[in-house]
């Protein structure tokens, strides 16, 4: 776009010289500067012209023209030549400027746009002098000034401009430029909404009606000698954040950076101020979390221990100290103290837990023995989890300890009193089962009566028969050593070892079972269905434990079918689809009284006249310390099967 300015010439008459003489020698002098100075403009770039001011048709132009535009100088002479080269865009506010500017004033300069022969397009300065005959334009003078570069500068200036001040304006936080006297210069988006005030009401108005404190320029510009910003935190303080104020009275709690800039009307502050109220609020957020932490932790019954990773420093919150003895502060707080007052036991284990393990974000448990300050051990039981407060690995663990001495004591107890009343239930049943036992028992031993004596009887022949004898012995030895299987079966179960977890085929388990109570299935008429999958996997099991359990619901089948004409019994063995194997006994009895089946295998419940009511709650007992299951329902057919499951692999308690 073409730019335009007119000026006013007021023309000074010369004074007329004395003589004649003194009038040539001024018009000599005059002659050769005016030369001198056309020769000057010459060396230029300065294009000298004259035009009628009536036909804006060149009557004299400079040499330099052609070096401007690249044209001919005859052409420049052609009648329409300024009109036809002025840009399009230009052409038609120059022609009225000019019309305009020549009527009104004696002087005037413009710039717009040429085409240069070459096709560019070049900024020209043209600076112009009228010249009137009869009080109306008659002839103009001026000078062409190529100042495209400038214009290009100027260009490239406001573009930059323009990017920086977008920039400004979508920068995150707040920008405010501070004049020398305070007055604030300019303002960013991000401020008017910071303060609730338009850009309009904040420029000119005083920075300190905003922010708390003065802002001495000066002092900063002196203070600030090395280009680098500073920040402040508040003016004279750097103990809290500055205050802002809102236009509504509230207090804005900021962080400020300033930087001194120099411009062309003097030095400025240009101040970034950043909105810190979310970032105090989660700060007191945090403290008082801790705060809480801290007192929970003192109240509490738990230990929360806080593990610095890199330093290996660990912090206690708790009675740690009076929870095992010592001092106050004497309890080690370091991971190498710690360690060594691990029992020796559970020390290399807990060391060498894998890293990744620990740094795994659900966290992981961990059981061990913490040695007191009189000796002894307390167990206890832990849940670590990793202090994630980054995107890289964990800098802290924390852990909650929890003091279960008196639990695992108790427990132990709990085991003890089980098993011994599981051993006085597997006597009691043995006992009920006497008198099969004791018909079992009579066969091989009347068996061995009678071979006895047909090997007396052969003996005393005056021949004896030889191989008749030792058929006769080694019926006798057969039958001792069946006789001797039925009291070490009887034996066995009646054993009060510790638990023994191993391998175990459960169909061989039941089999066994099936065997010690064969007789007594017999006398009561009962059918036994045996139906057994077939390569099933082993289960890690207690033999004995497992036995008891299948020989109580063997004999809690059997009771329920007391008197049935047709009796029958099913003794199942499955493996699900998750691995767990399943021992069903299955009977054909009158099923489970509705109101006992959710009590079944609680302690002291029992449908028979007599009963302990303990044989299931035992059965129970076992199985969950395999961390099996057991459950028992009614068949919609008739009869109730109860069946117990244990886990794949088996797992210890």
């Amino acid at each position: 776009m073409a730019t335009f300015k007119t000026e006013t010439r007021t023309e000074e008459p010369d004074a007329p010289p004395a003589d004649t003489a003194s009038r040539d020698a001024v018009d000599t002098e005059q002659i050769t500067r005016a030369a001198g100075f056309r020769r000057l403009l010459e060396t230029t770039s300065i294009v000298q012209w004259e035009a009628d001011a009536r036909t804006w048709a060149f009557t004299y132009v400079g040499p330099q023209a052609v070096r401007l535009l690249g044209y001919p100088i005859e052409r420049w002479y052609e009648p329409d030549f300024w009109l036809a080269h002025v840009h399009p865009d230009d052409r038609d506010e120059a022609v009225r400027f000019c019309e305009q500017a020549a009527q009104e004033r004696d002087a005037y300069e413009l710039e717009y746009r040429m085409i240069s022969a070459s096709g560019q397009i070049l900024w020209l300065h043209d600076v112009v002098a009228v010249d009137r005959l009869d009080g109306a334009p008659a002839v103009i003078r001026g000078f062409l000034i190529d100042v495209t570069e400038r214009k290009r500068a100027e260009a490239t200036a406001r573009a930059s401009d323009a990017r920086l001040r977008q920039l400004i304006e979508q920068a995150p936080d707040a920008i405010i430029a501070v004049r020398a006297d305070g007055q604030i210069a300019f303002v960013n988006r991000q401020a008017e909404r910071m303060f609730g005030y338009s850009s309009g009401e904040l420029v000119g108005r005083a920075y300190e009606s905003l922010v708390a404190g003065k802002l001495d320029v000066t002092q900063l510009t002196e203070d600030r000698g090395d280009g680098n910003a500073l920040q402040i935190s508040q003016m004279g303080s750097t103990d809290a954040p500055i205050n802002g104020v809102h236009r509504d009275g509230r207090s804005i709690p900021l962080e400020i950076n300033f930087s001194p800039l120099e411009t062309d009307e003097g030095t400025v502050v240009v101040t970034t101020l950043r909105d810190i109220s979310g970032r105090i609020a989660v700060e007191a957020a945090r403290l008082k979390s801790e705060e809480r932490f801290r007192i929970a932790a003192t109240l509490g019954a738990d230990i929360i221990g806080e593990t610095d990773i890199e330093t290996g420093q660990i912090e206690w919150f708790g009675q740690v100290d009076q929870a095992l003895g010592y001092k106050a502060g004497e309890f080690p707080r370091t991971v190498q103290g710690w360690s060594e007052q691990l029992h020796p036991e559970d020390r290399d284990r807990l060391l060498s837990v894998d890293r990744k393990e620990l740094e795994r974000p659900e966290g992981m448990r961990l059981e061990y023995r913490i040695r007191a300050k009189d000796g002894s051990y307390r167990h206890w039981s832990v849940r670590r989890v990793p202090w994630l407060d980054g995107p890289g690995p964990p800098t802290k663990f924390i852990a909650v300890c929890s003091d279960v001495t008196e639990q695992i004591v108790a427990r132990a107890e709990a085991l003890q009193h089980r098993d011994a009343l599981a051993h006085v239930a597997r006597v009691n049943s043995l006992g009920e089962l006497t008198a099969t036992l004791a018909h079992e028992l009579n066969q091989p031993l009347a068996a061995i009566l009678s071979d006895a004596q047909v090997a007396v009887r052969l003996l005393e022949r005056d021949q004896p028969d030889v191989p008749k004898i030792r058929e006769v012995l080694r019926d006798i030895v057969a039958d001792d050593r069946r006789a001797g299987a039925i009291i070490q079966r009887l034996r066995d179960m009646m054993r009060r070892d510790s638990a023994t977890r191993e391998p175990l085929d459960l169909c061989q388990v039941v089999r066994e079972v099936r065997e010690i109570m064969r007789s007594g299935l017999t006398m009561r008429g009962i059918t036994v269905v045996p139906d057994f999958a077939a390569d099933l996997p082993t289960a890690v099991a207690d033999r004995i434990q497992i036995q008891q359990v299948v020989m109580n619901l063997v004999t809690n089948a059997m009771q329920a079918m007391d008197g049935l004409a047709e009796a029958r019994l099913t003794l199942r063995v499955r493996c699900r689809d998750d691995g767990w194997q399943i021992v069903s006994v299955i009977d054909s009895g009158p099923g489970i009284e509705p109101s006992m089946v959710d009590t079944l295998f609680e302690p002291f419940t029992s449908s028979r006249a007599g009963g302990l009511g303990m044989g299931l709650s035992i059965s129970r007992n076992i199985v969950e310390s395999h961390s099996g299951q057991i459950w028992a329902e009614n068949r919609p057919d008739g009869g109730a099967t109860v069946s117990f499951g244990l886990p794949p692999g088996g797992s210890a308690q």
